[in-house]
């Protein structure tokens, strides 16, 4: 028998999930019926054991979405959508896990435990309160505003007061040194107020971060507000027209996006696929009073890799909405290296005869901003010529300065067949440069900034046998879904690294600890522990799956078939290779059972 790996390690691919306590992870999903959850955003029509709707996640006139009440589970036979409650509101709420599981676990009002490297109860306290002193000095922005009749003259000249507004908490910081302060430290204790970056202090005392500015609250993908953005009211003044609350506890403006908590609700996501990434606050909230509700903006920065990764959870591409002038155009060759390199589909629209996307649409209106879009360019084709403006590719010199140019941005593209693409254009625009030159010289950029393991590969080999091997080890596993009870003697028998594939290893060591941890199988409750890999594998498995509808209450207690059950457990322990021939293992297994069982979800 192989040596037994330890049996509860969690080892998840993203570091942020090994923060939260495996027990508290299960304890939100348990907590969380998929039922109850689901039917929050879609109508659900009970038939037979399980519950159907149309699927959110594609178009559909007939239902194809359902979701089993006993595995905890939902599936959509028209695009093969799958998961758990977890998966289900992460996908629909475009959130990430960590995000989702704090959704979730204020939904069920679970206290969230965290193993080391996580923040402690004191971090989460200050987080806490953070965020209500966010909530209370919004109120207190948008009651200034009220007040402040030059702040409001100000909105309707631009096209920003009344509804549109109040639509956007659109606020106003009153230009008094201690105003908030004072009050807040009423409310607040001192390191919450501090935590917010609302009210600095110096040797002096405390002062208010923003005065004398309209405020937009600014809000992470859960609709929290996390900071604030502030333009200033006199055009005279010296201090920088817009500022942004300070980097700290809540605000990360390389990793936040304007307008990134309505994109899950965006109408003209749904029919383009593409987000629109505009420079400012304002382009943002025209773009989505015009009915472009697909629009986002930095937040006074460079687009960055961790705005793409954002941006990726909502659409397939992205579309670069930038101005004319030069510094528009500035940003928009640093926007497309930053798309480059991620390997994301990127375009270009770019406004001219006006000042920006705010402008343009206060000219000309919903018209004026398709026409641009419709007339948007490829990124890489910008970049082309954004290069060509500055080097005259007929001339070999300057082609080679050209060369080390590009070479720079597509030797980062973690994309092998994107790099190859964009070699073979750049080769067919550069003349007299040959291709394995700048084959090479991508080559030599991409050994430079390569995040790409040099481990050797270790996926199994496909082949015959193994495919044989894995249809059994499957069936195996089914055998243990209806007779959970054998796992109580399984892990003593047959240890997870003796399956055929890391994915089947995973599905049977979450098996395992699942009946060790809580004595039940519930398919919803793995999928919130299994790898990546492992995933297909459980979906694969509840294929043919039958699971009565009491079965996490009472599970079979059917001895016969769990002595079988044992002994072809002992069979997969003991041999290496197990050759299915003429299928006669598996026969007897199906055999045993008398039916190959349903499709369901």
């Amino acid at each position: 028998m192989c040596k037994p790996p330890e049996l509860d390690p969690f080892e998840p691919e993203n570091a942020a999930l090994g923060r939260i306590a495996r027990d508290s992870i299960e304890e939100v999903r348990r907590t969380n019926d998929i039922v109850e959850v689901i039917a929050g955003y879609l109508p659900l029509q009970k038939r037979g054991g399980s519950f159907w709707a149309c699927c959110p996640f594609h178009d559909e006139k007939t239902p194809s979405f359902t979701v089993h009440h006993v595995r905890q589970t939902y599936k959509c036979f028209g695009c093969g959508e799958f998961g758990s409650v977890i998966d289900f509101v992460m996908k629909h709420e475009k959130l990430d896990f960590v995000e989702t599981i704090e959704k979730l676990a204020d939904r069920a009002n679970v206290s969230l435990r965290f193993d080391g490297g996580g923040p402690t109860q004191a971090d989460r306290s200050l987080r806490a309160k953070a965020l209500d002193m966010m909530l209370w000095a919004q109120r207190g922005f948008v009651a200034s505003l009220e007040r402040h009749e030059p702040a409001r003259q100000y909105l309707e000249l631009r096209g920003l007061g009344g509804d549109v507004a109040e639509r956007w908490g659109i606020g106003f910081a009153p230009d008094e040194y201690h105003r908030q302060s004072d009050a807040a430290l009423k409310k607040f204790d001192a390191e919450t107020v501090e935590a917010t970056g609302l009210c600095k202090r110096n040797e002096r005392g405390w002062y208010d971060f923003f005065r004398g500015r309209v405020t937009f609250p600014i809000r992470d993908a859960q609709s929290r507000i996390v900071g604030f953005g502030a333009r200033l009211l006199d055009p005279d003044a010296k201090a920088q027209k817009y500022v942004n609350s300070a980097e700290g506890l809540l605000f990360h403006k390389s990793k936040l996006l304007y307008g990134i908590d309505r994109l899950a609700q965006s109408q003209m996501l749904k029919h383009t696929e593409r987000v629109l990434i505009m420079e400012g606050y304002t382009d943002v909230i025209a773009a989505h009073e015009a009915g472009f509700d697909n629009a986002v903006a930095p937040l006074g920065t460079a687009l960055t890799l961790e705005q793409l990764a954002l941006v990726r959870r909502y659409g397939a591409g992205v579309t670069l909405v930038l101005d004319g002038d030069e510094a528009g155009l500035t940003a928009a060759e640093r926007g497309v290296n930053v798309c480059l390199e991620a390997g994301i589909d990127a375009k270009v629209a770019v406004v001219e005869g006006a000042k920006d996307p705010f402008d343009l649409l206060r000219s000309q209106g919903p018209a004026g901003l398709q026409a641009i879009l419709d007339k948007s360019r490829d990124a890489f084709e910008f970049k082309l010529d954004a290069v060509r403006t500055r080097h005259n590719f007929a001339r070999p010199v300057e082609a080679e300065e050209a060369l080390k140019e590009l070479a720079e941005t597509i030797g980062r593209i973690e994309s092998t067949r994107l790099r190859e693409d964009y070699c073979k254009k750049l080769h067919g625009v550069l003349n007299g440069v040959r291709e394995t030159a700048v084959l090479h010289a991508v080559g030599e950029v991409r050994a430079r900034y390569s995040r790409v393991s040099t481990k050797a590969d270790t996926k199994p080999q496909i082949n015959a046998v193994n495919v044989g091997r894995q249809a059994y080890e499957r069936e195996v596993l089914r055998m243990l879904f209806e007779h959970p009870n054998a796992l109580s003697r399984a892990g003593e028998i047959v240890y997870p690294d003796a399956f055929s594939t890391p994915g089947l290893q995973a599905l049977y060591r979450e098996m395992l600890n699942a009946w060790e941890e809580h004595g039940e199988l519930i398919p919803g409750a793995l999928l919130a522990q299994l790898p990546a890999d492992a995933r297909p594998e459980l979906e694969r498995v509840l294929e043919h799956v039958s699971l009565p509808e009491n079965q996490s209450a009472n599970p079979s207690t059917d001895t016969e078939q769990e002595a079988r059950l044992v002994k072809e457990l002992q069979t997969l322990a003991e041999h290496t290779e197990i050759q299915i021939g003429g299928g006669q293992s598996l026969a007897e297994l199906r055999q045993r059972k008398g039916r190959k069982g349903p499709r369901t979800a």
